[in-house]
């Protein structure tokens, strides 16, 4: 083994941690919610307003209500050229199965390009969104939402595509 595999090797098994890190997936977060379709959806709109989220789309009928909050300043938009928000979509939905009524809610981020602060340093003209992997803080404001609307225990992983 040559010196470079030597210092190399030892660093493999921390290669998942770097690139999970990296994701760009959104997580998942679910549980069952005490019954009623109606007060679990009324619950996640609250929730998301107190946590300063601004809601951007969400009905009852289609049982989802998607809010967005903005987690870059001004100094890291000035370097970067994107303002990020955090984004949390919660749907609820009644299994006929069980009966019981569930609440998920995908953790996402989003870098937006579009804010243009200094105009002439970036001749790239890169408009609209990336998806960028949810931050600790959204992650976190999901769990927290479940939680005050009553889930007491709940799942979480990559949220299905």
């Amino acid at each position: 083994m040559n010196r470079a595999t030597r210092r190399v090797v030892p660093l493999l098994p921390l290669l998942p941690l770097v690139l999970a890190g990296c994701s760009t997936a959104p997580v998942s977060f679910q549980g069952v919610a005490p019954p009623g379709l109606e007060t679990a959806y009324q619950c996640a709109v609250a929730q998301l307003n107190l946590m300063d989220y601004t809601i951007e789309d969400g009905n009852l009928e289609a049982g989802f209500v998607r809010g967005r909050r903005q987690t870059s300043g001004v100094v890291q938009e000035l370097f970067t050229g994107a303002a990020h928000h955090d984004v949390l979509t919660a749907s609820v939905f009644d299994n006929p199965a069980t009966g019981n009524t569930h609440i998920r809610v995908v953790a996402s981020r989003v870098a937006d390009h579009d804010i243009g602060l200094l105009p002439g340093l970036d001749d790239d003209e890169e408009q609209g969104e990336n998806r960028l992997g949810p931050s600790d803080s959204g992650k976190a404001d999901a769990q927290r939402l479940l939680t005050n609307c009553g889930v007491v225990a709940t799942t979480g992983g990559p949220a299905p595509q």
